[in-house]
């Protein structure tokens, strides 16, 4: 299949597997759009398939809503494996890159990898993202990959691809796992895998995203469940990185150059009018609303007032932002009559007049002790009046929908209360819903590593079973079937009998059954 000289590639979001109570929806993340556009930027012509929905010719009656219950219990939409593999094959590409940053999606990957190797043996398969770097050993334990990109790779993944063109193996190419001879070899990112500055990168290949597609679905990340609307919506991201060092965040472990990663989790932003020309960019393509893909969005405060001062008469919808801290919404400087840090209105104000119609609301937790632990101590509770907040927003027309989190290794069952009672309160004040995740120790986390240690995962643990909404670790200060039965009944008695209705009629587990 490969000729020397040659490169034609082809990369994957793999399709999906979901549990029962989890809302379906494409993917359309920015990693490999911005590796389509660094791929064409070196002359290597390169396509996108998300497999969720399928290509141009698929109709999404075949893929998106083509459901199969699959042996371990999930339902898996999108294209079938071995129709993925014809498209390879008759596509004529020589190389192809699967997408892998979610570890519950790492069955998808491999069976999407195996069915393109049965059909087109020679054929080389890369993978990336953080679940494929942490869980290596398990990518080429398959013998299906040829290479895994160690860190952002719009620098070093078409090293690798133009080393394989050009007949070289990946020897000496800073950021890359290979295997040779049955050994796996690595060599950890360093300087070379970076620009010196975000903007130094090609802008995303946003139109190489089957929108059409997207549209009709009307469901992109970020979006409150109680609205369906059809707009064209797109990703976009103006910084990478956080402040913080969650630990229950990939970016936990990747805050430092000691490993292979090279502290890709530090911040680092886009300049102002880089920002404002992917805007008009994806304005210009008919794009009406917008997901922040940004960690922490609302960090460096002076330069995000700005960025939405200038765009705030352009009639933009903005579905939500991947990443929040609340502590960026105060006024650190200021303090009210209580004691408590003044909110920042005008921030607020901005933001509602730039488009946000919806901001994440992560309180994370009612515990100071499990906040100060596990979260970084990004939300201090004795200094930061969130109900005041949530009010504040409310009024603003921005809905704060809250992410809790509920069952860390040792936290106790009153501990577990003080959130349940911390959630009550911010649905007084304005909340529309509040969403109680179980922390998960995926690999790339300090948490996972933690749990290692801890005895609470298992080393050969199944990839299958990681899932916000399901507790997988064990021998914990609250046991896992407890936990379950304090989320469910929390979920039942603090949320609307309307937003319930909502979340089972898009689900997947409903879906299924009226089909």
């Amino acid at each position: 299949m490969e000729l020397k000289g040659q490169a034609r590639g082809l990369l994957i979001y793999a399709p999906n597997q979901l549990m029962d109570v989890e809302t379906p929806r494409p993917d359309g993340s920015l990693g490999p759009l911005y590796l389509a556009a660094a791929l064409e930027a070196r002359g290597i012509e390169t396509h996108i398939l998300d497999a969720s929905v399928g290509a141009a010719e698929h109709s999404i009656d075949d893929t998106f809503y083509h459901s199969v219950r699959q042996p371990n219990g999930l339902t898996r939409i999108g294209m079938d494996f071995p129709e993925i593999a014809e498209y390879v094959a008759q596509g004529k590409y020589t190389f192809v890159g699967i997408h892998s940053n979610f570890t519950p999606q790492t069955r998808m990957v491999f069976e999407t990898a195996k069915a393109i190797k049965a059909v087109v043996p020679d054929i080389r398969i890369y993978s990336g993202g953080v679940n494929a770097r942490a869980l290596r050993e398990r990518f080429f334990a398959t013998g299906l990959f040829d290479g895994i990109c160690l860190t952002e790779g719009e620098l070093v993944f078409p090293r690798m691809v133009e080393a394989h063109r050009d007949g070289r193996s990946l020897a000496g190419i800073a950021g890359v796992a290979y295997e040779e001879s049955g050994k796996i070899h690595m060599a950890p990112a360093d300087g070379s895998c970076f620009p010196s500055h975000l903007d130094e990168l090609a802008m995303p290949a946003w139109q190489k995203l089957p929108f059409d597609k997207y549209e009709k679905i009307a469901s992109p990340h970020g979006v409150d469940v109680a609205e369906r609307k059809a707009h064209l919506y797109a990703p976009i991201m103006t910084s990478r990185g956080c402040p913080f060092r969650c630990a229950y965040c990939h970016i936990s472990d990747e805050k430092r150059a000691k490993d292979m990663t090279g502290a890709i989790g530090e911040l680092r932003t886009h300049s102002i009018d880089r920002v404002l020309q992917e805007i008009e960019t994806l304005q210009n393509m008919g794009i009406g609303r917008l997901f922040f893909e940004d960690d922490s969005m609302l960090a460096e405060k002076d330069r995000v007032k700005e960025i939405f001062r200038r765009v705030k008469d352009r009639n933009l919808l903005i579905s939500n932002v991947n990443g929040v801290n609340l502590i960026h919404l105060y006024d650190r400087k200021r303090k009210d009559t209580d004691g408590t840090w003044t909110i920042d209105h005008e921030y607020l104000q901005i933001l509602q007049e730039a488009g946000f119609d919806q901001i994440v609301f992560p309180a994370e937790s009612g515990s100071e002790r499990i906040v100060k632990k596990y979260a970084t101590n990004k939300v201090l509770l004795g200094k930061m009046d969130l109900c005041k907040l949530m009010r504040a927003m409310t009024e603003r027309g921005i809905k704060a929908p809250v992410n809790m989190m509920i069952g860390f290794p040792d936290e106790t069952e009153e501990e577990i209360g003080q959130s349940l009672d911390f959630a009550k309160r911010l649905m007084d004040a304005g909340a529309p819903y509040t969403t109680f995740f179980i922390p998960i120790p995926f690999p790339g986390c300090k948490l996972y590593d933690q749990a290692i240690a801890g005895g609470h995962l298992p080393k050969d643990f199944d990839t299958d079973i990681m899932n916000w909404k399901r507790p997988v670790m064990r021998n914990t200060a609250v046991p896992p079937e407890r936990l379950e039965e304090i989320r469910d009944k929390a979920n039942d008695n603090i949320n609307t009998e309307l937003h319930l209705k909502r979340r089972l009629e898009q689900s997947t587990g409903h879906r299924w059954m009226s089909r």
